[in-house]
């Protein structure tokens, strides 16, 4: 039997590596991959909408870079955020690259990527419980990963598959919405249940003005409250395991994202809302300073002082961090009130990129685009967003954005 491999294999088999890099907490291999594989697959055309999308990162990386020679930073801290700063730029160009072309399905791409991540995270997640006998979320979780973004994406798609016209049969279909709904649990990760919900509304038209989808949004609202509220009645305990240490963490949420009454005094208060912390020492630092921080940063190379040395999930020791959880901080830290704003249209266009056209399946992408525009901007709050080490968003995007175009010229060219 002849088997024939399609010349735009590679492609999917780069990008498929670029996906596997993301989670590699080795993070001057995984950008060095990205790098090497945006130049293999670079082309010659790109559309001024992506152009216009890809600048807004570039640009605060330029201007965190400029601002960096006022001051006397590290060589090496100056080198190291150039990294950082370059991801976001770099993913989206590899997106953009590997599907520009129309042979390419995106949708069944990300969609076996994600099968095969998933699997990994399973057999990981099997050998940690039955090998290294891990009982509580919280070890589970650094045996296994804390997020899965892709994935889910990827299960959003399955689910969704009509608006996608994804032709895959349906005992695969339910087969791989199981893989990664399990993989999904597996992560007991609040970050991905908000994408989920995020994303999942957006597709159903809720973000889209009319009485009935505003009674709807209202509805899940306050269920929404009344879940949390139910939640931190029950009052689950900090020390606790298993589901209950993940309802903790959801009670917790919102103070974690600023509690003013945080101090550094080793309590479970500050270990609970170290995010939170991070904040507010970051924006008391930049505030300190007479020297036009507050709108244009402390530039590339900019560290936070936490004040004492602090445990990291790499198992090491930081008392000057080069990056916070917080990516609107992270951005206002090296760039200022500038590099924010900018950041903020770049959400905003995400959230309203495109216009409603007379085809289902091209409104529906449009749709996608603009729900992962809402989710990014709650993304960047809690998790940095494009910024993560670990983050493959970018990935995502710009070939979601690729594959768009490549769809509505074609839709065009039918008229």
């Amino acid at each position: 039997m002849k088997i024939t491999i399609s010349k735009d294999f590679p492609y999917q088999l780069l990008f498929f590596i670029a996906v596997v890099f993301s989670y590699v907490n080795q993070y001057t291999l995984s950008i060095a991959v990205w790098l090497v594989i945006a130049f293999l697959t670079i082309r010659r055309y790109y559309s001024k909408s992506f152009l216009l999308y890809l600048s807004f990162f570039a640009i605060i990386a330029v201007l965190g870079f400029v601002r960096s020679f006022f001051y006397d930073h590290n060589t090496y801290d100056i080198i190291r955020d150039i990294s950082y700063f370059i991801k976001p730029v770099t993913g989206l160009l590899i997106g953009y690259h590997c599907f520009r072309n129309n042979n390419i399905n995106f949708f069944k791409t990300i969609i076996y990527c994600a099968i095969a991540i998933a699997i990994i995270h399973l057999l990981i997640v099997t050998y940690a419980v039955l090998f290294e006998f891990v009982r509580n979320v919280h070890d589970l979780r650094h045996y296994g990963g804390y997020f899965s973004d892709f994935e889910t994406f990827a299960l959003i798609i399955l689910l969704f598959h009509k608006k996608f016209k994804l032709n895959i049969s349906s005992k695969i279909r339910y087969l791989f919405i199981a893989i990664l709904t399990i993989s999904l649990i597996a992560y007991f990760a609040r970050t991905n249940m908000i994408q989920f919900a995020i994303i999942v509304a957006g597709l159903l038209g809720l973000y889209q003005f009319s009485k009935q989808k505003l009674i709807i949004s209202v509805v899940f609202i306050i269920l929404g409250f009344i879940t949390y509220n139910q939640i931190v009645a029950l009052n689950p305990a900090r020390k606790s395991t298993g589901i209950e240490a993940f309802l903790y963490k959801i009670k917790n949420g919102p103070r974690e994202i600023y509690d003013p009454y945080v101090v550094n005094d080793n309590s479970s208060r500050f270990h609970d809302n170290f995010r939170s912390y991070e904040t507010k020492v970051t924006i008391q630092q930049v505030l300190s300073r007479d020297d036009a921080g507050l709108y244009l940063g402390n530039g590339l190379g900019a560290t936070v002082n936490y004040g004492s040395n602090i445990w990291t999930n790499d198992g090491t020791k930081v008392r000057h961090a080069p990056i916070l959880h917080n990516g609107y901080i992270t951005i206002f830290l090296k760039t200022g009130l500038v590099g924010i704003s900018i950041y903020l249209i770049s959400v905003f266009y995400l959230s309203f990129y495109g216009r409603k056209l007379q085809n289902d399946e091209l409104d529906n992408i449009k749709l996608l685009i603009n729900s992962t525009g809402i989710f990014l901007f709650i993304s960047t709050l809690v998790f940095l967003g494009y910024y993560l080490k670990l983050d493959n968003k970018s990935l995502f995007v710009g070939g979601l954005l690729s594959y768009y175009e490549l769809k509505k010229v074609k839709f065009s060219s039918n008229l």
